[in-house]
Formats: C-alpha cells, sequence, structure tokens
C-alpha cells in the first residue's frame, strides 16, 4: 500500500467536492424549515389559525380551546401534505435522471452531475422567491420542486460525490472519507437550521430565501470553476446522457455479481432503502410535531433542535466510524449506528417538553454513522469502473425510499392527531429500523470488505486479499478498470509522487 494512502487523507483529498456539497446542503436544509414554516403561516392566515413566527411560541399560549384544537389539525394536515406534494415533484423525477446519470458520468466524469443539480435548485429558489413576493398560491412551490426534480436533486449530487471518493480514495478509509462526507453535510444542514430560526423571526421567510439562492449559484460556480474531473472521459463510449446503456448500467452491477458478493449488495442496498425510509422521509414530520402543542416550538426553536440533530449525528458518526473502526468490522460499526438511531427515534416518540426533545438527538448519537458505513461497504466490493452506476442505483433506491416514507408518514401524522399521539409514526420509523439491524446478521464473508482493489486512475492495481476460488473468481472481474492513459494538460486529478507504488517509479 502507498505511504501516503496508509498515512490518512491528504488536504488535496479534503478540499474538492466537499464546498460544492456543503452549499448545497446549506441551502437544502435551509429550505426545509424556511419553505415548510412559509406553509404553515399562509394557511394558517386563510384558516384564521393563531400562529405567529415573529413570536417565542409558535401558539397564542400553552393551552388552546377545542375549536383551536381543530383548526390546529386542519392546518397541520393541509400543510403535511403540501409537504408531501413538493417532494413527490422533486423525487420522481430526480430518480429517473439519476439512473441515466450513474453510468453517464463512469463515462464522461463526475463533474457534470455536480454542476446539474445545483442549477436545479437556484431555479427552484427563484420559482419560491416568486411565490413570496407576489403571493402566489402555495401550490406552485410544486413547479419549483419539478424543476429542481428534473436536474437531478439530492439524488445525484450524492451519487456524484459518492463516486468521487470512490474515485480517488484508498479502501481503507473510504468507510472515513464517506463518514466526512456525510458530516459535510449534517453541518450544511446544522448552519442552516441553526440560522434558519433566528432569520425567520428577524426578516421573515424572503430573506432566508435569498441566501438559499446564493448559496445555490455558489455551490454551482465552485463545481465549474474548482473541482478536478476524478476520472478519464471515455474515448470509445458514447456521451449521450439518455441512452438505454446508460439505464441499465445501475442495475448491471447487480446482475454481473456472483456468490456471496451478489447476497452482500442486495443486503446491503435493503438496508439503505429502510434506513432513508426512517431517517430521511421522518424529517418533514418532525418539524410539524415541534410545532404542535404542547411544545409550541417558536421557529427559533425548530432551527435550534433540527441544528443540534444534525450536529450530534454527523459529529457522532464520524467519531464512531474513526474509534470504533480501530476495533470492530464495518458490519458491526453499522449495528451500533442503528441501534442509536432506533433509540433517537423512541425518545423523540415520547417527548412532551423541550428538554426530552433536546435529549433525544443524544441518544442516537452514533446514529450518522449508517449510511456511509452501509456505502462503502458495497463500494469495496464493485470495481472502480462500477462506481457511479453502484450509487446511481443505490441512491435512486434511497430517494424513492425516502419520497415512501414521506408518504407513509405525512399521511399517518394526521390520523395520528386524531387520537393525540403524534409521536406514534416515530416509534413505527423504529419497528421499521430493526429490519436492517436484523439484516447485518445475513452478511457472508465478509473478508470481501477487506479486498483492495485498484482507485481509478491510479498507475496501478492493489495486490487481492484472499486465497479462496471463489475469491480469486471475483478479484480477476475487478481486474479490468479504467485505463490510466492520462495526460499532462489533463484537468483530471493526478496521483501524488507518494501515493505511486515503488515498482512505477
Amino acid at each position: 500500500m502507498p505511504a501516503g494512502r496508509a498515512q490518512g487523507l491528504s488536504l488535496r483529498q479534503l478540499v474538492t467536492v466537499e464546498p460544492v456539497l456543503f452549499l448545497y446542503a446549506f441551502g437544502l436544509f435551509m429550505n426545509v424549515p424556511v419553505a415548510q414554516q412559509f406553509v404553515y403561516s399562509r394557511l394558517s392566515e386563510a384558516k384564521g389559525f393563531p400562529y405567529h413566527f415573529q413570536q417565542k411560541t409558535g401558539c397564542e399560549g400553552k393551552e388552546l380551546n377545542d375549536s383551536m384544537k381543530k383548526l390546529e389539525k386542519e392546518v397541520q394536515t393541509e400543510a403535511s401534505y403540501v409537504q408531501l406534494g413538493i417532494v413527490m415533484f422533486s423525487a420522481i423525477p430526480s430518480i429517473i435522471i439519476s439512473l441515466f446519470m450513474g453510468g453517464w458520468s463512469d463515462k464522461v466524469g463526475r463533474r457534470p452531475a455536480l454542476i446539474l443539480p445545483t442549477l436545479g435548485s437556484a431555479l427552484e429558489a427563484v420559482v419560491v422567491l416568486f411565490v413570496m413576493y407576489f403571493k402566489l398560491p402555495i401550490y406552485c412551490l410544486f413547479i419549483g420542486g419539478f424543476l429542481h426534480g428534473i436536474c437531478g436533486y439530492y439524488t445525484t449530487i450524492i451519487l456524484a460525490c459518492m463516486s468521487y471518493v470512490a474515485d480517488t480514495t484508498e479502501q481503507s478509509v473510504i468507510a472515513l472519507r464517506l463518514g466526512i462526507i456525510e458530516l459535510i453535510v449534517f453541518l450544511g444542514g446544522m448552519v442552516a437550521q441553526l440560522t434558519s430560526g433566528l432569520l425567520i423571526e428577524k426578516l421573515g421567510f424572503i430573506a432566508p430565501y435569498w441566501i438559499i439562492f446564493g448559496c445555490h449559484v455558489a455551490a454551482m460556480l465552485y463545481a465549474i470553476f474548482f473541482v478536478p474531473e476524478s476520472r478519464v472521459k471515455s474515448s470509445t463510449e458514447t456521451g449521450r446522457l439518455f441512452s438505454m446503456e446508460n439505464f441499465k448500467s445501475p442495475w448491471r452491477v447487480y446482475l454481473k455479481a456472483t456468490g456471496h458478493i451478489k447476497r452482500n449488495l442486495v443486503v446491503l442496498t435493503f438496508c439503505t432503502g429502510i434506513l432513508s425510509i426512517a431517517v430521511l422521509g421522518i424529517n418533514g414530520v418532525v418539524n410539524l410535531f415541534t410545532l404542535h402543542s404542547p411544545l409550541c416550538f417558536s421557529p427559533e426553536y425548530v432551527g435550534y433542535f433540527l441544528a443540534f440533530r444534525q450536529f450530534m449525528h454527523g459529529v457522532g458518526g464520524v467519531t464512531a466510524i474513526k474509534v470504533f473502526g480501530m476495533c470492530m468490522s464495518d458490519a458491526n460499526i453499522s449495528r451500533i449506528a442503528l441501534v442509536s438511531y432506533i433509540g433517537f427515534l423512541v425518545c423523540l416518540g415520547f417527548s412532551t417538553t423541550l428538554l426530552m426533545v433536546f435529549i433525544s438527538p443524544i441518544v442516537g448519537i452514533f446514529g450518522g454513522a449508517g449510511p456511509p458505513v452501509l456505502r462503502a461497504m458495497m463500494s469495496k466490493i464493485v470495481s472502480a469502473d462500477d462506481q457511479g452506476s453502484l450509487f446511481s442505483a443505490v441512491s435512486s433506491i434511497e430517494v424513492l425510499c425516502t419520497f415512501g416514507g414521506t408518504a407513509l408518514f405525512n399521511s399517518l401524522y394526521p390520523k395520528s392527531l386524531k387520537f393525540d399521539v403524534p409521536g406514534f409514526v416515530f416509534v413505527l420509523g423504529a419497528i421499521l429500523m430493526l429490519l436492517p439491524l436484523f439484516c447485518t446478521f445475513c452478511l457472508r464473508d465478509q473478508s470481501m470488505f477487506k479486498r483492495k482493489r485498484k482507485i481509478a486512475n491510479s498507475p496501478g492495481g492493489y495486490e487481492k486479499i484472499g486465497d479462496g476460488p471463489e475469491e480469486e473468481h471475483d478479484d480477476e472481474r475487478y481486474a479490468d478498470d479504467s485505463p490510466d492513459n492520462v495526460s499532462v494538460d489533463s484537468p483530471i486529478i493526478p496521483p501524488s509522487p507518494e501515493e505511486v507504488p515503488a515498482k512505477y517509479v
């Protein structure tokens, strides 16, 4: 193993796609509370419910009479369905686009897959600003979600970042590297949500959305001018995005896998899908839950809680990967993460006071380690040329499950209000999390997660681990990676001198 790789991650590795992802995540996560509370405010105004986003409490006192409680349920129900509509118009087009985007980025490079979603998010911000300035119907927000979706949405930028990391990172640190990517998302969300409540209370809804627009434009410009390409553009393959070859490539990764590799890929993909239901699909309900009586959080406290949750999951996730990775397998780290997140959901579901709500992220501190560890395990058993296709399939399934989770929880939440148990959806999410926890015990031949494969565009491969017949056969499949004919003038990241094995010097 090259000495430079063994010692850790260089600064050049750490600062590539991270600024793009941070700016995009900042804008995306600030959009969630701002847009949702804007919708909640418009609906409350239309129905005559006393919601005041510029006061320290969202309700007029903690106790509401029967008529106000009925009105509150109407506002919460309609706001829940509007949020579901926005997610639907964003998620469904993005799933279709990402299925083409993964194989396409394997051929033409990762930068186009980074640029397109930032353009879409900027267009969505423009639509939302028009709705706010001209007091257009709130259902016009669906147009912005659709524009963001056809440009790839969160699905595409995540697959691009994960593929970029897989292209440029040696496998011994790939779980940590993906954990850092996850941390960047959490930090972007933390800063956004920490400031969103204060901005709403002091400036209303329009000023925060100009900040969101500025972040997405900055992310797009950084991706265009400052992110070096990580892959050689194929001279033989077509660069056409909408081709059946690109559409089939994500599923071919699973079809050509054999034996324990196929089993593990399917199990891990199932785990990430269910994880997306409980982690991302439940986000919209979290906001409504904190706005509901008896909590009645103000926008400021909603922001504080969401930021604290992001911080605990992000920092705790990276810490778990780094510390537990010294003495545990990836599978065991994922189990700890899943148990921790189950604790978070149960604790939040039974919260009736501000203190209980803020304790729940502490219980789930290691929950953020789950997604990056599961993705790293999949990346380790797939060849360098299939990273984009793999993450295209994974991110599409994650977004599809996120949409399914959003539909499930946003539909059940209004019904749970009829029985005065708004925390029921979080308990249900915790029960669903038991499925991936049990599935991690179905993984076979875990030595394959330590096998080394060639890094894309590296001057040579690394020695494979394993001497069994099946492992030798699997290693042969992963030997045909990308050609290494990178010209001197290429914008593609070249290996640093310390990363070149001695036999090439």
